[in-house]
């Protein structure tokens, strides 16, 4: 795209001509699909039929709760209904697979192939078809077909394990559905990768996407860290992933910041502190020093935070370049200058003019102004079926008094997209093995944070050559506290890229990268805005050397709008992105906790992704590049989704709820056990006479206080008073082969360790060996969550030593290498001080 949000009107969305048949449900397959209708796909939503017909009302009523959260997630779709059980709803949707590209569910695994429509099925309909499943636990393995809620897959991934205010605290789900929503961005970047593959190669395949597999993923370096240096993460309220220090959540005033101060910001937060004494106290001088004396130096900050309010310490420290976060509500983060400046704030409309605000567009391929409510379930079978399948208007009602089809009132739809089917023109040297970005070369500049490097591994596990473009050795400013620690991010963020070493700001290193970025598809970055254009590297520049590179920008908060000169952390995206708001341990609801994986920068990674592969995809028709503006601060509001016109238009405050699920569903959370360790359910009313029978008290399920789910909820404490001391019966292993058996939504919180032992991440192969130059017999890693059927699984290569490989590199693309000492990690720990 160009470098404002706008989007260029003059190219092609990069899904143009793609129609998906959408039939998932609730919120992580809706928001996958949400992601496709952003980049330009036709959405079919595929509903079932209403259980009664409704009249057509003649004045609209107010937005409901229950209406607000399918705007958050179906705007700008189509909806049919159509009954799939039914022979005839069956052979209706096999018609409709011969005018798709990509049919997409997230049922569990064995429903399709129960309705009739495998993806084998599906083929004999359309040979290039591409289906994708997103499940909790995936299409196989001893779990494929347990109920999967989000509670249990955070529970089951090992970061449960190490979010929350001690080591002895309750584990704390985070407050957003993450395990739903990162599976529907991978899910999305799965697809989109599909369809560049099915483009070279003629090939439709099958893409199997498991919630557990994705946030297993998501721990990145902690998985080193625990399986190969046996350093099991821990609670870290107040101590960053790379060891900054200080770091965490601190009381003002009035409210709650987050924040995160580097060596290179530490002088300038002690004055604004006004407390100079602490930039030359040996015991805080330097991050090493800081991180030794982490609690002594916390103590004395918790004091100084709560003389002043957030609002006060936020805008002295962003505005002097220290990363300040407040802590914002759900609601209030739709008021964020930031937000408001990108673009992230879009109001839509339904045909009887009732209007809502919605979360916008966080990659800006898509013209808001094109943007329409969601349907009621059927408006559009009359359009779709008339259209694609030439169904006459007596055929469709003869459907819909069968109850095959369901025909909403038509009125106020939008036109279907003129599409293109797909023809087949493989390319000579593509196999169908192939992964889907083989032959694209991505050029990551340096850094380690996860923001960038996440993105890179998933565009090489994608298939692209990553090479990263390294500092010289001695130019890393802030060293690990720990070699362990160096290396568990260096492997877990880098396996299956090379390393060259530049000194961009040296006409040598400057030429050398510049014919790299010749040769290149796509250069990835995560500079603060302007450094780029400092070195002459930026979006423009670039495309002068190459006029087909992609450049995508990864920032905390975009390169436009009233803070994008601000920097920012992890810790301080969670917090302004509304999620860490809601984020509690039941036991002291007043203290706002930060997800213990990096989760502002992994969000922003995978939107970079998704947004790098439709861009190629993209380049493909247009012949040009692009540049991406990536935002973690978009990327965090996105995952807003459809509580954002809850919050904004029906008012609904979103307060901490640890004890409920999203739709209030109760029991639920996190209960310790008889062995002091913490088992996570997530009991809905289909599974509540089932809960009381494995609980041992099947008296509860016909309690008059607890005999349905709205009872449960006005007696909840005492609801809870019963449940909670009857865990310590048994030990949280016990519970899991109980609820294993009863085949209920419960899990135990699992340590890292004991996530990538268990027996589902094993069979799906989420625990894989690198070599490693450096580290004898190798380092464990987390693997891909992405499994296709087609395309060869990733293989297990390991992370490059910076800069070993630029001699290679320039001497295969016909380039004079700049002199370079190879940074091996071994002798630069060996260089620093004791």
């Amino acid at each position: 795209m160009s470098d404002s949000t706008a989007p260029d009107e003059a190219q092609p969305m990069p899904l143009a001509g793609i129609r998906v048949l959408d039939l998932s449900r609730v919120v992580s397959g809706p928001f996958g699909s949400l992601l496709l209708a952003d980049l330009g796909a036709e959405v079919i939503r595929v509903e079932s039929i209403p259980g009664a017909r409704q009249p057509v009302e003649t004045v609209a009523s107010p937005l409901t709760e229950e209406e607000a959260f399918a705007w958050g997630l179906h705007r700008n779709k189509h909806s049919i209904a159509i009954d799939l059980k039914s022979a005839a709803g069956r052979e209706i949707i096999y018609k409709l697979v011969g005018e798709a590209d990509i049919v997409y569910d997230n049922f569990r695994p064995g429903v399709m192939e129960r309705l009739g429509l495998s993806h084998d099925a599906l083929l004999a309909q359309n040979p290039s078809i591409i289906t994708c499943s997103l499940s909790g636990f995936g299409g196989d393995g001893p779990w494929a077909r347990m109920p999967a809620y989000d509670p249990i897959v955070q529970a089951m991934s090992g970061t449960m394990s190490f979010t929350k205010l001690s080591l002895d605290g309750v584990p704390v789900r985070w407050g957003i559905p993450i395990g739903d929503l990162f599976a529907g961005i991978i899910a999305a970047i799965g697809i989109v990768a599909a369809t560049i593959h099915r483009d070279k190669t003629g090939v439709g395949q099958h893409i199997d996407v498991s919630m557990l597999d994705v946030m297993l993923a998501l721990n990145t370096y902690r998985v080193p860290q625990a399986l190969t240096f046996e350093n099991e993460p821990v609670p870290s309220p107040f101590e960053g992933g790379q060891g900054t220090v200080p770091f965490g959540n601190f009381e003002c005033s009035d409210g709650w910041v987050a924040l995160c101060i580097s060596q290179r910001m530490w002088k300038t937060a002690c004055t604004i502190m006004q407390r100079p004494d602490l930039i030359v106290d040996e015991r805080f001088s330097t991050n090493l020093a800081r991180n030794t004396n982490r609690d002594e130096l916390i103590a004395i900050l918790q004091g100084v935070f709560k003389t002043r309010t957030a609002d006060d310490w936020q805008a002295e420290m962003m505005s002097s370049g220290v990363v300040v976060g407040k802590v914002t509500g759900v609601g209030d983060v739709f008021n964020h200058p930031q937000v408001l400046g990108r673009g992230m704030a879009v109001k839509i409309s339904d045909k009887a003019g009732r209007t809502a605000t919605v979360a916008g567009d966080s990659l800006k391929f898509s013209d808001v102004d094109t943007w329409w409510a969601p349907r009621e379930a059927g408006a559009d079978s009359a359009l779709v079926l008339g259209s694609l399948l030439r169904l006459s208007t007596d055929e469709l009602n003869q459907l819909d008094e069968a109850r095959v089809i369901h025909l909403g009132d038509p009125t106020g739809g939008a036109p279907l997209i003129e599409r293109t089917p797909h023809v087949v023109q493989p390319a000579k040297d593509a196999a169908p093995t192939d992964r889907p970005l083989k032959g694209s070369i991505v050029l990551e500049l340096n850094g380690d944070e996860p923001s960038k490097c996440f993105a890179g591994q998933l565009l090489a596990d994608l298939g692209a050559r990553v090479i990263r473009v390294d500092r010289p050795a001695g130019q890393n400013v802030e060293p690990y506290p720990d070699e362990a620690r160096e290396a568990a991010f260096r492997a877990a963020l880098n396996r299956g890229k090379q390393s060259v070493t530049a000194d961009l700001k040296q006409p040598e290193g400057a030429a050398f990268f510049k014919d790299l970025v010749a040769r290149a598809d796509v250069v990835l970055d995560n500079y603060r805005p302007g450094v780029l254009t400092r070195l002459g590297i930026d979006g423009a520049s670039l495309r002068e050397v190459n006029p087909r590179v992609i450049s995508t920008s990864i920032t905390g908060f975009g390169h436009t709008g009233p803070w994008s000169s601000y920097p920012a952390f992890d810790n301080a995206i969670q917090a302004l992105g509304g999620g860490m708001s809601i984020t509690v341990d039941p036991s002291q609801p007043e203290i706002p906790i930060r997800w213990g994986n990096p989760i502002g920068g992994l969000t922003g990674a995978m939107f970079a992704a998704l947004g790098t592969v439709a861009a190629l995809r993209r380049r493909e028709s247009t012949g040009v590049g692009e540049q991406l503006d990536i935002s973690l601060l978009d990327s965090q509001v996105a995952l807003l989704s459809y509580r954002v016109p809850q919050a904004v238009t029906v008012g609904r405050l979103f307060l901490p709820e640890p004890r409920r699920g999203g739709s209030g569903s109760l029991p639920f959370g996190a209960f310790r056990c008889g062995d002091g360790r913490y088992f996570v359910i997530c009991i809905t009313p289909q599974f509540w006479h089932r809960f009381c029978e494995t609980a041992g008290h099947p008296e509860w399920a016909e309690d008059p206080r607890f005999v349905t789910e709205p009872l449960r909820r006005a007696n909840e404490q005492e609801l809870y008073d019963v449940v909670e001391p009857s865990f310590l019966a048994r030990t949280a292993d016990d519970w899991q082969s109980e609820y294993f058996e009863a085949n209920l939504p419960g899990a135990v919180v699992l340590t890292t360790s004991e996530a990538f032992s268990q027996p589902q991440a094993l069979a799906r192969g989420m625990r894989i060996t690198i070599p490693d130059d450096e580290i004898t017999g190798g380092i464990e890693v987390a693997n891909s969550p992405l499994k296709f059927s087609v395309s060869a699984p990733v293989p297990p290569l390991g992370a490059p030593i910076p800069g070993r490989d630029t001699a290679a590199v320039a001497a295969e693309f016909g380039l004079t290498a700049p002199l370079v000492e190879v940074d091996s990690p071994a002798a630069r720990w060996g260089r620093l001080p004791a």
